[in-house]
């Protein structure tokens, strides 16, 4: 999006304007700063096109400001009941409607209020929002078509927020707007682009020009040093070979030390245990984990933040071959647990156990990891929130809050130690998969047996919020980089 957020309350060019209203017919223009004689202007053209304020509703006409040819009203509905996914949804019909009607430069008045959230709060969701809400994935595409975006987001201030404040708001989304799009151009990369070796590559790019990040890459060679045997077994059926990607951010008397852990399995076969052929292709988006730990790092570097932040995706891709791991097989990860492989398409907790132990040498305060972990997580939350677990219910209860403020919900799983029988074996320490029933909480349980000692942990599962097969609650078809605003916010909160 070519320059976004011009900060112009008179344009230099003519807007077309949008405005949004509710059913319970509170004023759109009265908490935007317009004067008098605007007000009465818009006023007078929202009784002429008398637009009702319904979810969903569009009216059009011609602007009576001087600053824009063309207005649009759009219905939000009830204000009481509006919540982050009508929201998202109305400004994105917004900015297709715009592209469609080629309206490239769009002023934006929205005064509303998501139910549960301040004022504050909401402003930063609808600016946040609103720079994303034309998102496109056209790196494959021969032809892009210049025309298809929006060219210039024109933002109006509030009518008790100064030109200060609000670009103070801006900059903040500015920075995040980059890393969601990163994660989920990340995420949208199809396997043979995205192999755990351009995964890698990518994540040194990203760290090139931003100060204050180290990046470190773990080949073949170091994970066997190592004895990281789940990166190691999970990477052995395919030709591309594992890496374990290193992140660091490391301040001057840091006040607090978090690692974040991705899951990176860049192509999800199934591996022995083969994946049904419908909607496999989607696999590709098994390291939308990894994807969020590297937006977020770029977030953290960005805003200089006073914490040791560490970011490790171990990356490796799951594919069936003469060589590739079997049910039955008993590996060792890099903690000396020893695991009987139930099902090779129980991979990621695999990766992520040998990347848990690692994390220790770090020595975290707390440890967050994200991963598209289980099918059983997607069967009891859809596509509404991330199921979360962990070892701290205060930090289990601080990331709930926030998700709930930012529109990144997260819902809690049972923790119970008797769940681990589940994994029990005959022949090794434990099993990698527990069988039918709890697929999502035995993932998590797996991983806790993997944390490091002291360290508070949360396990987010992000299988049915990281990727959608059609656009859902204004969020686009594809990657959603579901985690960054999450995690960033976060990594702020410590601060306080």
């Amino acid at each position: 999006m070519a320059d976004l957020y011009q900060f112009r309350t008179a344009p230099e060019d003519p807007l077309d304007c949008v405005y949004f209203l509710h059913t319970t017919g509170s004023d759109p223009t009265a908490n935007i700063a317009f004067d008098a004689k605007e007000q009465r202007a818009l006023r007078a053209k929202i009784k002429g096109l008398a637009p009702r304020g319904e979810e969903g509703e569009l009216i059009s006409g011609e602007c009576p400001l001087d600053t824009a040819h063309r207005v649009t009203f759009v219905g939000l509905g009830d204000e009481n009941t509006l919540t982050h996914g009508k929201l998202r949804g109305a400004l994105l019909t917004v900015m297709r409607q715009a592209t469609k009607n080629r309206e490239y430069q769009i002023g934006l008045a929205v005064s509303a209020r998501v139910h549960g959230l301040s004022e504050s709060e909401s402003r930063l969701f609808v600016l946040r929002e609103a720079s994303i809400a034309d998102y496109t994935f056209d790196r494959f595409k021969s032809k892009k078509n210049e025309f298809d975006k929006i060219d210039g987001l024109h933002i109006f201030p509030l009518a008790k927020e100064t030109e200060e404040q609000l670009e103070e708001r801006l900059d903040s989304v500015r920075m995040l707007r980059t890393s969601v799009q990163l994660a989920r151009d990340l995420s949208n990369r199809p396997g043979n682009d995205l192999t755990p070796e351009t995964f890698a590559a990518a994540a040194r790019e990203m760290a090139e020009g931003l100060s204050g990040l180290r990046v470190t890459i773990l080949g073949k060679k170091e994970l066997i040093k190592e004895k990281m045997g789940g990166i190691l077994a999970v990477s052995q059926g395919s030709f591309e070979e594992p890496r374990m990607i290193v992140l660091e951010h490391r301040p001057k008397k840091p006040k607090r030390s978090v690692v974040l852990i991705g899951k990176g399995v860049t192509f999800d076969s199934g591996g022995i245990s083969l994946k049904p052929a419908k909607d496999m292709g989607d696999m590709k988006s098994d390291m939308a984990g990894g994807a969020t730990v590297i937006g977020v790092m770029r977030a953290v570097a960005e805003l200089e933040l006073p914490i040791k932040v560490v970011g490790l995706v171990p990356t490796a891709e799951n594919m069936p071959s003469g060589t590739a791991i079997r049910p039955g097989d008993i590996i060792t990860t890099s903690s000396g647990k020893t695991v009987e492989v139930d099902n090779t398409d129980a991979e990621g907790r695999l990766l992520l156990a040998d990347a848990l132990h690692y994390a220790g040498r770090f020595n975290p305060d707390i440890i967050i990891d994200f991963a598209t972990l289980t099918g059983a997580c997607v069967v009891a939350l859809g596509h509404e929130a991330a199921g979360i677990m962990g070892n701290d219910p205060e930090l289990l209860a601080t990331l709930s809050s926030i998700g709930e403020k930012v529109g990144e919900r997260v819902w809690p799983l049972p923790n119970y130690d008797e769940y681990l029988s589940y994994l029990s074996s005959d022949w090794a320490d434990l099993k990698n998969a527990g069988g039918r029933w709890g697929g999502a909480v035995t993932a998590g349980i797996f991983l806790k047996q993997f944390v490091p000692e002291k360290a508070s942990w949360a396990h987010i599962d992000i299988a049915g919020v990281a990727y959608l097969e059609k656009v859902h609650n204004g969020l686009p078809k594809g990657a959603t980089g579901f985690g960054v605003v999450l995690a960033t916010n976060f990594l702020q909160e410590l601060l306080k």
